[in-house]
């Protein structure tokens, strides 16, 4: 990490912050599918209300990216956090006082999700302004790497957790992680956002504006086609479909897969390492064409996984993967768009993350009724890798090299 970044208070903040809010956000998303499997003991309710997370994505993409683009980023991030702690909160008060249900689980999950989708982009389109250009990579690698050490420390967390806390308490946990957030980022002195034209419009003219963007980029449209389609094959399996591989096929326990979720976390963290080092020789756009058939191939090797040690060093490889995708893709929009399309951009990228894992979690609780887990990962794996072809195309790769070289 660059020196100067080590030295950025106001990084250094947002850093602590992320880790230690997104160590309980990793336990939330270990816990609900876990919580959800012994309330209904069905793995298509589970899918269900795991897809809940991914539908607010849809629906408040656009608006949350106009707003981020036009109201302070910062207190967008506080707001989002504070009202994330008081909806976690229902969760163990509900599970002691006997109300839980599928369907508060759910509701509180979809809502959670849907303060998530105005914190993301908000997150990426500050950090331009607390740091500089050359610091872009590093910080961006940071950030991933503080988030996955979050969620290295969520699952160790929660596979001790539940022994000494219970399953209830691990979410509140997570309320308190938020508050610790809040208070990280209110000291963060960010630079006001300076007026632009395009703040004078209204918020349905920002929409439209930004989706006009878009389209006059052609490169930026193929980005947002690959992240959409790579995340139909990838995210399904990551979340519903590791359960089930760890019940069904391994036949351990939630401690097997809090191993599993570490093991991937450790990966990630080692990816972003690479990443860091990596772009200093190679452009962000083949990083990313190559993380993604890493990720996909790994995958596949699942399906000849038959004990847990297999399955921590497959997953740790697999982990690799996943930061040289996302962290090459965060580089070239910050790089590549104006700041005052930055926020409706990075919203229409956690809409397609978002979106199309809603739509690959259904779909992977509805298959897992009808093919055993590691079928599903061979099948996955190969289709997850051959996305790596909607990247490459001449004018495609040429146009992202030259944007995102740029600053």
């Amino acid at each position: 990490m660059a020196r100067s970044l080590i030295r950025n208070s106001n990084f250094a903040l947002l850093w602590a912050g992320h880790l230690i809010s997104h160590a309980g956000d990793a336990v939330y998303a270990i816990a609900l599918p876990w919580l959800m499997l012994e309330l209904t003991g069905s793995k298509t309710q589970t899918a269900l209300v795991s897809m809940s997370a991914y539908l607010p994505a849809i629906i408040f993409g656009l608006l949350a990216g106009s707003i981020v683009d036009l109201y302070n980023r910062k207190w967008i991030m506080i707001w989002s956090d504070i009202i994330r702690s008081v909806l976690v909160i229902v969760v163990p008060i509900s599970l002691i006082y006997g109300f839980v249900s599928p369907l508060l689980i759910g509701v509180i999950t979809f809502s959670l999700s849907a303060f998530s989708t105005f914190f993301y982009p908000a997150r990426d389109s500050l950090i331009p302004h607390i740091v500089t250009q050359e610091e872009l990579p590093a910080a961006n690698s940071a950030i991933s790497v503080s988030g996955q050490m979050s969620h290295l420390l969520g699952p160790l967390f929660a596979g001790v957790g539940i022994s000494i806390l219970g399953l209830t308490h691990l979410f509140t946990a997570d309320a308190v992680s938020f508050l610790f957030s809040v208070l990280m980022i209110s000291l963060v002195k960010a630079p006001s956002q300076k007026p632009h034209p395009h703040h004078q419009v209204s918020q349905w003219e920002g929409i439209k504006k930004g989706l006009s963007f878009v389209h006059e980029q052609r490169g930026l449209r193929r980005l947002l086609l690959l992240t959409f389609v790579n995340n139909i094959f990838i995210m399904g399996p990551a979340i519903i479909g590791l359960p089930v591989f760890v019940k069904e096929v391994l036949r351990a326990d939630f401690t097997v897969l809090a191993q599993l979720e570490a093991a991937m976390a450790g990966g990630m963290i080692a990816g972003s390492f690479i990443f860091w080092k990596a772009i200093k020789k190679w452009n962000p756009v083949k990083i990313l064409l190559f993380g993604i058939v890493l990720d996909g191939i790994t995958y596949s090797f699942l399906y000849l996984v038959e004990n847990s040690l297999a399955g921590i060093l497959v997953l740790f490889i697999h982990g690799i993967g996943i930061p040289l995708i996302t962290v090459s893709r965060t580089t070239i929009i910050q790089r590549s768009v104006p700041d005052h399309f930055r926020g409706r951009i990075f919203s229409m990228v956690y809409m397609a993350v978002m979106g199309t894992t809603a739509l690959s979690v259904g779909l992977t609780g509805l298959t897992l009724e009808y093919i055993t887990a590691n079928v599903l990962y061979l099948i996955i794996g190969v289709g997850a890798a051959g996305t790596v072809f909607i990247g490459i195309h001449r004018d495609i790769l040429t146009y992202l090299a030259k944007k995102s070289d740029q600053f």
